[in-house]
């Protein structure tokens, strides 16, 4: 494995980091005791930074964490969330306590590493469900997270830059309160690094890396495979109003010219995409199982695509991959 200093921070991530969505079920069905192999699989691949929520599962992703780390002994890093509801704003600071209690209960930990605000941020408050406007994330949350982290809960805080409005995500990302940042990157959207090609119908997601960079913030990269539209397959049913995943995954289908002798898969093509990103830290795949977790573990040592390869992809993606 391969490591990176998770910019300001100074901790030492791996590279590739371990998703727990998957773990908390949320990319498709898995069992207790698998959950506890993949960990301890990324473990012994030398993955040291796991990313959990609440939201994972209602709990199961973080308790699944906790139970798989007993008695190991490598030095990890852990991130986990907290989703504030709209109800919770008139006391956020109980809001975050009461969650972080639950989260390190689970996790049977003392404290985490990266605490991060999982709310959606939106002009005004509430356009979308428990979304949060800047005001409240420059203000009061950003308060209540520091009390927090002054409780030695956690080391440092973090924000997500995904389906956001964007002039309202770099106000917040501007004021360089936050420590590392999320970042929504892969083979379908570049937007998090580049603005969206024209006339191509892709999200916007602002270009927060080089934002993150420029006031020295760890960046996380996230979606890597899309919600599964860059896999083998879609592990789960697909409903018929995810109009998101059901275009990427057409969009995917044009993507077999990255595969050959050593990157066979789809899956592995968008993790070596976003390795060869030197901005992003370290990118978090969602990971349910041991097979999982041992593909995306040894995709670092795969080779990056050619340059062939590379203007081959830069055409479709500024088609918005239609040929």
């Amino acid at each position: 494995m391969e490591y990176n200093s998770l910019g300001r921070t100074g901790l030492n991530v791996s590279r590739v980091g371990f998703g727990g969505g998957g773990i908390g079920e949320v990319w498709g069905a898995t069992t207790r005791d698998e959950a506890v192999r993949a960990v301890h699989r990324a473990l012994d691949l030398g993955i040291n930074y796991f990313d959990v929520a609440p939201a994972y599962g209602n709990g199961k992703a973080e308790e699944a964490l906790g139970i798989a780390l007993e008695g190991r002994s490598e030095d990890i890093i852990i991130g986990t969330k907290v989703r504030i509801a709209a109800e919770d704003m008139g006391d956020v600071t109980d809001a975050v306590k009461s969650s972080m209690e639950t989260s390190l209960r689970l996790l049977k930990r003392d404290s985490i590493d990266i605490l991060h605000v999982h709310n959606r941020f939106t002009e005004k408050r509430g356009e979308t469900p428990n979304s949060l406007a800047a005001e409240d994330v420059i203000g009061p949350v950003l308060e209540a997270y520091q009390e927090v982290q002054k409780a030695g809960k956690t080391r440092f805080i973090r924000l997500s830059a995904m389906d956001h409005h964007v002039p309202t995500l770099n106000q917040i990302v501007e004021t360089g309160d936050w420590d590392t940042v999320l970042a929504y990157y892969n083979l379908l959207n570049w937007t998090a690094q580049s603005p969206p090609p024209p006339g191509v119908d892709v999200f916007d997601n602002g270009q927060n890396i080089l934002t993150a960079k420029k006031h020295n913030m760890g960046v996380i990269g996230i979606r890597s495979h899309a919600a599964g539209a860059l896999t083998v397959a879609v592990d789960r049913p697909v409903p018929a109003d995810n109009g998101l995943l059901r275009r990427d995954m057409a969009s995917a289908a044009h993507l077999g010219f990255l595969l050959g002798d050593s990157i066979t898969n789809l899956s592995q093509a968008a993790l070596v995409f976003c390795l060869m990103n030197g901005d992003i830290h370290t990118t978090v795949p969602g990971v349910k199982n041991q097979a999982e977790a041992e593909e995306i573990g040894t995709c670092i040592n795969l080779p990056q695509f050619s340059t062939t390869q590379m203007t081959r992809l830069r055409e479709l993606y500024h088609k918005g991959f239609e040929n």
